[in-house]
């Protein structure tokens, strides 16, 4: 008898134990799924936030080199802008549970004083001397809170620490877990305390560098796709065209070949090229680069040399980056003494053997233009009564520019010093207004 109920509810148990087991998987899998999730999205506003507090921190060092006031007053929009999205990311994170008033605060208020002045009419009532003298408080000290900001944002990433053992540790004062997040977070809120001291006054873009793509100006027959893996392989410095693939593609208004040659050790070589003239759009050989053995003169030479190889007209470079034993230089086509900057590409150089392992030319190819209006009506040094006198100007020349509506303009550019910070001012060569203005990061001003 005892057999027979034995041989019924084993199995009903079995069932009911494989249930229960299936169920807390589900649920453990859920639970994950859900922390998963809430991690992923305090890293991306931690990350927003950072970048943010970036650009409101260069935002507010532009509107001590402006002499404009419309470009001042739309500046000024952007600090408001910025300092918004700057709180609605500290709000995202998980800090409820730590004091964090006096940084939101700091926030709101920039935004408050921007916006109140941003948005009155300037040239009724321009900006006052204790209007600057706030502005250059506030560029100064928002530069402390990105500095610390940073300095956590690297360590996040170093020791790859979680958001939620944050929470965690914040409930449990465990005192144990790593606490990089959490101090770092307390050093920023206790620089903002001193920010009350602040002279707020009474009321407490330009330009982003976008690629215009503009097919009309292409030069050039139609080219094949064996046409496109000659011109591959001699760019490599192959001997023939085996193992380069092509597909033809559409984007837009254009047509555009795909390149790709996989090499014997596994990486590859992209690479897109325009259908009409066969222009070189942009290649990248994404390979682990070796210990540095060339200086940034040999890696400028070489991106000279592979330049003049795809046929360039003469080139200046502007700019250049080091990272990770890889150097990218930033040349813009020169025409005469005139720098053409929607005429830009970036070259980037392997430190080990001289390789080039990267190049992006789109601007270049569909910006390009023989003939333009080089003639300014306005002299470099009446150009430079329009800037600001409070710049300390190094260098000057003429340049061409993308104005706000996305048309060409010619401009008298000015290189110049801002206190501790450089800024390039380009200022329009036949009225005057102040089109753009950019600061310098530090990687623009180190000298070859």
């Amino acid at each position: 008898m005892y057999r027979r109920i034995a041989a019924v509810l084993f199995p009903v148990a079995a069932l009911a134990l494989i249930g229960t087991a299936a169920w807390g998987y589900k649920e453990n899998q859920e639970k994950s799924s859900l922390l998963i999730k809430a991690e992923n999205q305090y890293q991306r506003a931690f990350h927003d936030l950072n970048f943010h507090v970036d650009k409101l921190q260069d935002e507010l060092g532009k509107t001590l080199a402006l002499n404009s006031r419309k470009q001042l007053s739309n500046s000024l929009t952007n600090v408001w802008r910025l300092s918004f999205a700057a709180q609605n990311d500290l709000g995202q994170l998980p800090l409820s549970i730590m004091p964090f008033d006096k940084t939101e605060s700091f926030l709101a208020r920039i935004g408050n004083f921007s916006y109140g002045v941003g948005v009155r009419d300037l040239d009724k009532k321009p900006l006052t001397d204790r209007e600057y003298n706030t502005l250059r408080d506030l560029y100064k000290r928002s530069n402390a809170i990105q500095k610390d900001l940073q300095k956590v944002q690297s360590q996040v990433l170093s020791k790859n620490l979680r958001w939620m053992d944050v929470e965690q540790a914040m409930a449990s004062e465990d005192k144990v877990m790593d606490n990089t997040i959490i101090d770092g977070f307390k050093k920023v809120d206790k620089l903002s305390e001193g920010y009350t001291e602040v002279d707020w006054g009474p009321s407490v873009n330009n330009l982003e560098a976008e690629q215009r793509k503009n097919p009309v100006n292409l030069t050039g027959k139609m080219v094949s796709p064996q046409d496109v893996k000659e011109k591959i392989a001699d760019i490599l410095d192959r001997p023939d065209t085996k193992g380069i693939e092509v597909v033809s593609n559409r984007k837009g208004d254009v047509k555009t070949y795909s390149a790709r040659l996989k090499k014997p050790n596994g990486r590859e070589v992209n690479a897109d090229v325009t259908a009409k003239g066969g222009h070189v759009l942009w290649l990248n050989y994404d390979r682990p680069v070796n210990k540095r053995k060339l200086s940034l003169e040999r890696a400028q030479g070489e991106a000279i040399q592979f330049l003049e190889g795809l046929g360039y007209p003469e080139m200046e470079t502007t700019s250049f980056d080091e990272m990770g034993n890889m150097a990218s230089f930033s040349f813009v086509r020169k025409e005469g003494n005139v720098l053409i900057y929607p005429e830009t590409v970036v070259v980037k150089v392997a430190l080990d053997n001289g390789e080039i392992i990267g190049f992006q030319a789109e601007n270049y190819v569909y910006n390009h233009k023989e003939k333009r209006n080089l003639k300014p009506r306005l002299t470099q040094a009446q150009a430079r009564k329009y800037a600001s006198p409070r710049m300390k100007v190094k260098e000057s020349h003429p340049a061409v520019i993308f104005g706000e509506k996305g048309n060409e303009v010619l401009c008298h550019e000015f290189l110049g010093q801002l206190g501790k910070s450089e800024y390039r001012v380009f200022i329009n060569a036949d009225t005057g207004d102040e089109e753009f203005v950019q600061k310098v990061k530090k990687a623009d001003t180190k000298e070859l």
